[in-house]
This record gives C-alpha cells, sequence and structure tokens, in this order.
C-alpha cells in the first residue's frame, strides 16, 4: 500500500482571499488499495484504524468516492489535474504525468493552491514518475517504492513488471512500504 499526503497552510493575504487566519487548512490523504476496511468506513474486524478514524471524525470523509480509472497512474493524474483518461490518453503505469503531451499546460491541484497563496507541501507518490518535488514547495520523498521482485512473474507472463499478482514476499518486514 502505498501513501500520498497533500497538506497546505496559507502564507500572506491577498485582498480576494481570506487572512491567513481564517483560511482552512487543507489536508489530502490518498491511499490506493484501501478499500472500505478503515473503522470510519465499516472496518474489517482484522484492520484496526484509530487514527484514520480520528483524522475522519475531524473533517470531511468522502465515503462514496469513485476514481477515474481503475489503475493508479491515469486515476491520480485525473485527480490532479481535472481531466479524464480519455482526455489525457493516460490508461496504465505509463507515461508519467510530466511527460504526457495533452498536460504539459495543464495546472495541477497543487498549483493551484500555490497560486492561490497557500504554502503546499507532499510526501509520497502522488503524481508518478518522478519529479515530485517540482510540484511542491516543500517535497518529503516517496518513503519507500516497490520490491522486492520475484525472479520470474506470479502470475500472466507478459505485461509490466509491476503488474503481477501474488503472494511475494512471504514476509512484510521485506517490503519498502
Amino acid at each position: 500500500m502505498f501513501c500520498a499526503l497533500l497538506a497546505s497552510l496559507p502564507l500572506a493575504q491577498e485582498p480576494d482571499l481570506p487572512s491567513p487566519d481564517d483560511a482552512p487548512n487543507v489536508l489530502l490523504v490518498s491511499i490506493d488499495d484501501l478499500n472500505d476496511w478503515t473503522g470510519c468506513l465499516g472496518g474489517h474486524p482484522q484492520a484496526s484504524t484509530p487514527n484514520l478514524d480520528a483524522l475522519a471524525a475531524r473533517g470531511v470523509l468522502f465515503a462514496n468516492a469513485h476514481c477515474q480509472a481503475p489503475v493508479c497512474t491515469p486515476s491520480r493524474a485525473s485527480l490532479f489535474t481535472g481531466r479524464y483518461p480519455s482526455t489525457t490518453g493516460m490508461y496504465f503505469l505509463q507515461p508519467a504525468l510530466a511527460q504526457v503531451e495533452a498536460l504539459q499546460d495543464a495546472t495541477t491541484l497543487v498549483q493551484r493552491f500555490a497560486a492561490e497563496g497557500y504554502h503546499t507541501m507532499g510526501v509520497g507518490k502522488l503524481h508518478h514518475g518522478g519529479g515530485e518535488e517540482r510540484y511542491f514547495e516543500e517535497y518529503g520523498g516517496t518513503l519507500g517504492g516497490f520490491g522486492p521482485s520475484p525472479p520470474q512473474k506470479l502470475g500472466y507472463p507478459i505485461g509490466h513488471p509491476l503488474w503481477d499478482w501474488g503472494a511475494y514476499p512471504q514476509e512484510d518486514e521485506a517490503m519498502p512500504d
């Protein structure tokens, strides 16, 4: 599971913006493959999520959210640019957001927050493809990655090596995230 986080805090007052004391802090937590296992979404007998439950109780919880694509890269690109995969041409794990011709002039959600006077910070795998730091005023890194990979694919032998399903490795401690 990979967790992405975007926190924005207001910096300076501009005439058409609320004062920094009145502007809301914004925290966006995006988690791939969480399903509804958190307690605040009905829970699962094997999942204990007290911190996520407490955070949800203090903010806005989108309990009926949908993604634009069943694969993380085009779905995240859509979230951060407001454009559908059918517009961007992104349908799988590549290309990275910065490499998509249809998005070269797009303003991302993070860039919009910055333009409105917010200080933007991020950590985790948000846009995919490296270069995350270019989107934020402060970026804390990816917090892990993929791997280890099995010597050969576990599922269908053709296709992207990250698109492989099976129990590998058997120990959770061997995973970077």
